[in-house]
């Protein structure tokens, strides 16, 4: 529940959370699953007397974006087994939901999750999860990046980054760049996190 003390009619609440929301709450992901009880609710009662109206809503959506977005990685961070929080950033797609799609595609991909908690900077398993994703892919022009690292690019690969790679992997704060090479502009950002021993262990020996 997010509140604030604005006055801000319900309309206009509904239409920035819609969208905040959108970029996210709803652009995590830890395992993929989902519950049934996840819910977000914003609510503003007006006690500071600032009334806010259309021209203000672009200050008021930056504003819950940047409270929206550190609760939502926050979720992430404190996912079971959790050692890492991995930005996953999708370029250069023809259309938003082909970057959205590429995004949560790799985030959820379990190869992806364990070359990350082992420290592999694995640019075979981004491509592959990429090229499968159902979306317009070229990998004559795609690339990838771990941290800034370049390890694939315009087709070709460059091995010989990899030690640098897998010394960023090291961090806590990982971050994955697929550049879908379709000649598009469009881009999406997707959090999520690594997948431990641990995870394996706290999901087998829970009971409902």
């Amino acid at each position: 529940v997010l509140t604030c003390d604005a006055a801000v009619s319900a309309t206009l609440l509904q239409r920035v959370l819609r969208d905040v929301t959108e970029h996210t709450f709803n652009a995590i992901t830890v395992d993929g699953e989902c519950s049934t009880n996840d819910c977000v609710a914003l609510l503003a009662n007006g006690a500071s007397g600032m009334a806010l109206t259309e021209a203000d809503l672009p200050l008021l959506s930056d504003a819950l974006f940047e409270v929206c977005r550190y609760l939502a990685t926050e979720i992430v961070r404190g996912g079971e087994g959790a050692t890492k929080l991995v930005t996953v950033q999708v370029t250069g797609a023809r259309t938003y939901d082909d970057a959205r799609q590429a995004a949560r595609a790799i985030a959820n991909s379990l190869l992806v999750k364990t070359a990350i908690h082992g420290g592999d900077p694995n640019w075979g398993r981004l491509v592959a999860v990429a090229g499968r994703a159902g979306v317009a892919f070229v990998l004559e022009h795609a690339a990838v990046r771990i941290g800034d690292v370049v390890l694939f690019d315009q087709g070709r690969p460059y091995d010989e980054r990899a030690p640098q790679a897998a010394d960023y992997l090291a961090g806590k704060d990982i971050s994955v760049t697929v550049d879908l090479g379709a000649g598009g502009g469009e881009e999406a950002t997707m959090w999520t996190c690594d997948l431990s021993e641990e995870y394996v262990q706290i999901n087998a020996e829970y009971r409902t």
